[in-house]
């Protein structure tokens, strides 16, 4: 049995989100691997950095890395900066540069304490306009990821280009949707998609009251987007 992990922020956790990990366990391409969640809410690179021990001492095969919305997100208000700054205890202001050099550290890391072969995702949208400046920022994100994916010779999976490629052919379908729900700093949105998800709805009801084709609450996966990641790490496992 080989061991397959899974590591980032809450798209990866499975809590405020659709569970990826699911659909990767019950693929039966996949039926060789384990796979273990190592996906923390809320954390920015330099959070996972911190917890690199526990993703080690899985002894993995395969790594799949998925962070960076959170160190985006940090970026889009002083609001969001003030509240990353408290809650993930970080050493400073969260900028591009210090995303990259984390990001860095952790392939390293990862290289020189694991036999494991890693991939690295690009970034999800953040909320469905891709105008709006939090998916201006997103791309100046991706394109580190696409560079650090070159320079370390990773495989790189392109969950942004695939979400965009969706939302330009599937924009005719909110004609039948509520008005589309856009992206606001703090925790608003989340909270309201959390508070909707825990009265029975499904990840992909909150995102239709929601106005969304691909996220919950403009930061969340529903069972599109997160099937999105699973065929994307699925065919790179197979690949192996």
């Amino acid at each position: 049995m080989k061991t397959a992990v899974c590591f980032g922020a809450s798209l990866t956790a499975g809590r405020v989100s659709f569970d990826y990990l699911e659909l990767l366990r019950a693929r039966p391409s996949l039926a060789d691997y384990r796979f273990i969640n190592r996906g923390v809410d809320g954390d920015l690179a330099w959070n996972g950095l911190q917890r690199l021990d526990e993703v080690i001492a899985d002894q993995p095969d395969a790594v799949s890395i998925l962070i960076g919305t959170n160190d985006v997100n940090a970026t889009l208000s002083e609001r969001n900066r003030l509240r990353y700054l408290s809650f993930n205890h970080l050493p400073t202001d969260p900028t591009l540069p210090w995303y990259e050099e984390n990001l860095r550290a952790i392939i390293a890391r990862l290289k020189t304490e694991t036999n494991a072969r890693l991939c690295l995702l690009s970034l999800a949208i953040i909320g469905e306009d891709l105008e709006h400046e939090a998916n201006r920022k997103i791309n100046l994100y991706n394109e580190v990821i696409r560079r650090v994916a070159n320079d370390e010779k990773l495989d790189y999976l392109p969950l942004h280009e695939q979400m965009v490629a969706y939302l330009h052919d599937h924009e005719a379908d909110r004609a039948s949707l509520p008005p589309m729900l856009h992206y606001r700093d703090g925790l608003t949105n989340v909270g309201n998609a959390i508070a909707l998800h825990a009265t029975g709805l499904s990840w992909d009801e909150v995102s239709r009251r929601n106005g969304l084709l691909l996220t919950t609450d403009c930061l969340h996966l529903n069972s599109v987007s997160g099937g999105m990641i699973a065929d994307l790490i699925e065919s790179w496992l197979n690949r192996l």
